[in-house]
């Protein structure tokens, strides 16, 4: 059966150093398409064989090293992926955490420009929070203007 990497393995295989052709090909090729290019070679390693009456090669050990590999292949995709929607995650959860600390600031400047009940106590927190803010190299003036 011919697939789409019958050809340039057959190409590969005619070079006057064929392993050299064929391995500079195969580590251009997607990481995850290589093991069906191995599977493809050994079909037609086979099938050589066969041409030359030989019927009783064993590929088990070439199949095991095969199947190791597309594997480790879709573990390491697996683990990649799983890296992506952690940091997806984490950019949503400091996003959330961003809003609630900007709400938080326009409520206590709310409190003080409004001079609610509560005013004196939220210009001690707002003082607080801006010597935070200045102390983890956050602050911007701009968010505080409404009230400096």
């Amino acid at each position: 059966m011919k697939t789409k990497y019958t050809d340039a393995i057959l190409h590969h295989l005619k070079s006057d150093e064929a392993d050299k052709a064929m391995t500079e090909w195969l580590v251009q090729q997607p990481l995850i398409d290589q093991p069906d290019i191995f599977r493809e070679f050994k079909n037609i390693v086979k099938e050589r064989l066969a041409q030359r009456g030989i019927h009783d090669f064993d590929f088990t050990e070439m199949d095991d090293q095969i199947a190791a590999y597309e594997e480790a292949i879709l573990t390491e995709k697996l683990e990649e992926a799983k890296v992506v929607m952690a940091q997806q995650e984490l950019d949503k959860q400091m996003a959330l955490v961003d809003e609630t600390v900007a709400g938080v600031r326009r409520y206590v400047m709310d409190c003080i420009i409004n001079n609610e009940e509560n005013a004196e106590a939220m210009k001690e927190l707002a003082a607080k929070l801006i010597a935070s803010e200045k102390e983890h190299d956050i602050y911007d003036a701009n968010n505080w203007k409404d009230i400096l």
